[in-house]
């Protein structure tokens, strides 16, 4: 079980922390139109209609050099169903992949589509990637051509299409090119298990990086069947070798007692891993830990309608961890998805990052969005308008403490609204940058119906989703207005997605940024031609000292 240190930083009264949180949202919008939001730019080719295509791209994770010049995304492409074992009939891709690739050397003002990666032995990639540059190795001119860049991705049998591996890739840069030299299959060591729900991370020493996974291990006799272990890899010598795992969340079950009627019948849910690296070569991670799974009186499966984060770090390179601990309680989203997210679920995700320089530097940040209110088990099939808020939490102590939560915009209705995917960054200054989505619950007069897996959640309300970035010059203590940085609203109800998997969605499973020295580079799921693709846009400039915005 984990140990509970949620947000006892702070010894302020209630009201004070309340007062706190709801200042995030009343800054004044004076100034905001002197930031500069680029144009929104499509990352991924142009998609067409299916048979001729399979439409989706999500899922993206952005990686760039210091100056924001190179940049490297990564994104679920669908067109990976047009082969077997899906064989969805549509042209397949050349190699065939769930994960595609994308990168710009013009700081984002284009991208070249590069498709999916190379085959590892029998594996193709699977879905779900993470990408990260692990710098350091600099030219004589101080240009990062020499950085390598991970490409972390979920591995399938290219035939079969079982997948329990994940694939890790580098590539570099080369004037306006980019290229991957080579790959390595990360195997879980105990047959049964399956890795999934992968992040990685680098630092800046040009020799580690760090892979964070969930697995779903093997219990009770049955493969597959865990509630989630959350366990990290290790390479010191820039990917030429990984070492591990080390568990870092064992599994957290009642029972696992095999000859036991009730083995694997309770337990904690462990998934959505990040990780993330300190300036003195700390490794953070974060993940979702819950909710509680249970037999009800009528012997049914049901959960609870809360869970927590749960956190925990190393200061010796990723070879020991610290005991978990839970740094956030929350109402869970599990039961209360966007009524147009193709899924039956959505996760409470954290997402991390840690202040390299500036005034705070080593301060830890981490982004949720709980419920509003309590959301119980209930059919998957059937809307949730309940609202969800976005926070940010620090810790500056290697997670020993952490301040209370802070909104990143105006408390939301008690129904209509729900904020997710909040994902921090920060600016070599300090400035503290969050990226999330907003989607507005509303009747449009069709009917949303969206598919589920084996079946569909059909009602009035569809989802109306926008991008927005909000920022505090402060060390998170406060935020400014928040800024739409989407030109146009997406509808998740409309975008057309055939579906392929029970574990792929619509729109993806996250969304990516990165922060330079005076810019905040953004990429998320936009349907406004259409299909779902990735966009990307560079913010540029900051927040002024009323909440507004300033030119940097």
């Amino acid at each position: 079980m984990l140990d509970k240190r949620v947000e006892r930083k702070s010894r302020l009264r209630p009201w004070v922390v309340l007062l706190l949180a709801a200042a995030a949202g009343v800054a004044t919008t004076a100034g905001a139109d002197s930031l500069k939001v680029s144009e929104a730019v499509r990352v991924n080719a142009p998609q067409a209609l299916f048979p001729n295509d399979n439409p989706s791209r999500n899922s993206s994770t952005l990686a760039s050099d210091e100056k924001g010049d190179q940049l490297l995304v990564g994104f679920e492409d669908f067109q990976g169903f047009c082969v077997a074992p899906s064989n969805l009939g549509c042209p397949p891709q050349n190699p065939p992949g769930l994960s595609g690739y994308a990168f710009s050397t013009n700081g984002g003002g284009s991208f070249t589509d590069g498709g999916s990666l190379f085959a590892l032995g029998t594996s193709i990639p699977a879905g779900h990637p993470w990408v990260a540059r692990l710098g350091g190795k600099k030219d004589k001119k101080g240009n990062d051509d020499r950085d390598t860049w991970f490409y972390a991705t979920m591995m399938r049998n290219k035939t079969t299409g079982a997948g329990t591996n994940l694939g890790v890739y580098r590539g570099h840069f080369s004037g306006n090119n980019f290229t991957f030299d080579d790959g390595q299959v990360i195997n879980p060591p105990i047959a049964g298990d399956f890795y999934t729900r992968e992040a990685i991370a680098a630092a800046d020493d040009g020799n580690s990086a760090y892979l964070v996974t969930a697995n779903i291990a093997k219990i009770c006799g049955v493969s597959q069947a865990g509630f989630g272990q959350i366990e990290v890899w290790r390479t010191h010598d820039g990917g030429d070798s990984w070492q591990g795992p080390v568990i870092v969340g064992v599994e957290d079950v009642a029972v696992l007692d095999p000859t036991s009627p009730d083995c694997g019948n309770d337990g904690f849910l462990q998934v959505a891993p990040a990780v993330s690296v300190g300036p003195q070569g700390e490794v953070y991670v974060v993940w979702q830990h819950g909710p509680h799974f249970f037999l009800n009186a009528a012997g049914a499966v049901v959960n609870s309608p809360d869970s927590t984060i749960a956190f925990a770090s190393s200061t010796d390179g990723g070879q020991t961890f610290t005991a978990p601990v839970a740094i956030a309680e929350l109402n869970a989203m599990r039961d209360n998805p966007p009524s147009g997210y193709a899924q039956n679920r959505l996760n409470d995700q954290p997402r991390i990052a840690v202040a390299m320089s500036g005034p705070n530097r080593g301060r830890v940040y981490v982004g949720i969005y709980p419920s509003v209110a309590p959301v119980p088990t209930g059919p998957a099939t059937v809307q949730t308008p309940g609202s969800s808020q976005a926070y940010l939490i620090h810790s500056d102590d290697q997670g020993a403490t952490w301040s209370p939560r802070v909104a990143l915009a105006p408390p939301p209705p008690p129904t209509g609204v729900k904020r997710i995917w909040p994902t921090p960054s920060v600016r070599t200054n300090g400035d503290v940058d969050v990226v999330y989505l907003e989607s507005r619950e509303v009747a449009t007069g069709t009917n949303c119906n969206a598919p589920i897996g084996g079946a569909r959640r059909i009602g009035p309300l569809n989802s109306l989703v926008d991008t927005y970035w909000v920022q505090s010059r402060d060390g998170g203590a406060t935020f400014g207005t928040p800024v739409k940085v989407s030109s146009v609203t997406s509808n998740w109800c409309t975008a057309p997605y055939r579906f392929g998997s029970f574990t792929l969605s619509n729109a993806g499973a996250y969304i990516g940024t990165v922060s330079t020295s005076n810019h905040t580079l953004v990429t998320w799921p936009d349907d406004r031609n259409g299909p779902m693709d990735v966009f990307f846009a560079d913010i540029k400039g900051h927040q002024s000292d009323d909440g507004g915005s300033d030119d940097d």
